[in-house]
């Protein structure tokens, strides 16, 4: 598979040290070398995806690449650019409907996410029909859940928690809170989330490494999808 471009995370960095738009309009044809070389590494993350997760077949590199300008309007940071670059193949073509697979490299903490380069899957801040299906799906099936959250694989890359913007204090209303796995239905969101070493960043290993994180949120998604969409 493609590795992105070598200047990627060097020129974010130094976005971040001059993020206005006369800097970025004397390095914008760098820029598009680089967002060039991001789209084909998707591309090739897509192409490989598809066999393992069909509700990402017909996606493109251009509908899941996010765009770098920031919107501003109701934020009091007002730079023009983010200082990362990121991806996100969403499951049957729709960003705000169900979960999907992302990644990111940069230098700024998107969404809360710790480290320079991150990946993982599911499903970030679901509609409250979305998050009381999947509830429901993990109270009724939940040695089927347990068992996707104990596989090898997924534990080696995730372990046994999920990235989520709350965990809620209570079980929330309509299950028994004395129920022994009653933790699982604590969280607003269901994602995995992998920080990819440094190592692989500027390697040509970094398409596989995060083809292998995905690889194994597959599992989590298809279950989600499932509880949402079934």
């Amino acid at each position: 598979m493609k590795s992105i471009h070598p200047d990627t995370l060097p020129f974010l960095k130094e976005l971040a040290a001059n993020n206005n738009r006369e800097w970025f309009n004397d390095h914008k044809p760098h820029w598009l070398e680089i967002k060039e070389a991001f789209e084909a590494f998707t591309q090739d993350l897509i192409d490989a995806m598809v066999p393992l997760d069909s509700s990402l077949d017909g996606l493109s590199a251009k509908q899941c690449v996010y765009r770098i300008y920031r919107d501003t309007r109701f934020s009091a940071d007002k730079t023009p650019y983010k200082t990362h670059v990121a991806c996100y193949l969403p499951s049957f073509g729709n960003k705000n409907s169900g979960p999907g697979y992302y990644f990111q490299i940069g230098v700024d903490e998107a969404f809360g996410l710790k480290g320079i380069c991150n990946t993982g899957g599911g499903i970030f801040m679901p509609s409250p029909e979305a998050l009381a299906a999947i509830r429901q799906e993990i109270f009724y099936c939940t040695d089927e859940f347990i068992a996707i959250m104990a596989e090898p694989n997924y534990k080696k890359y995730y372990g046994d928690t999920f990235f989520t913007s709350k965990v809620l204090s209570r079980v929330p209303k309509g299950y028994p809170s004395d129920w022994e796995h009653a933790h699982l239905l604590l969280y607003k969101d269901y994602c995995t989330a992998y920080t990819i070493p440094e190592r692989f960043i500027a390697s040509p290993q970094l398409a596989d490494e995060v083809f292998k994180a995905w690889r194994a949120s597959v599992p989590l998604n298809r279950f989600l999808i499932r509880a949402m969409f079934d």
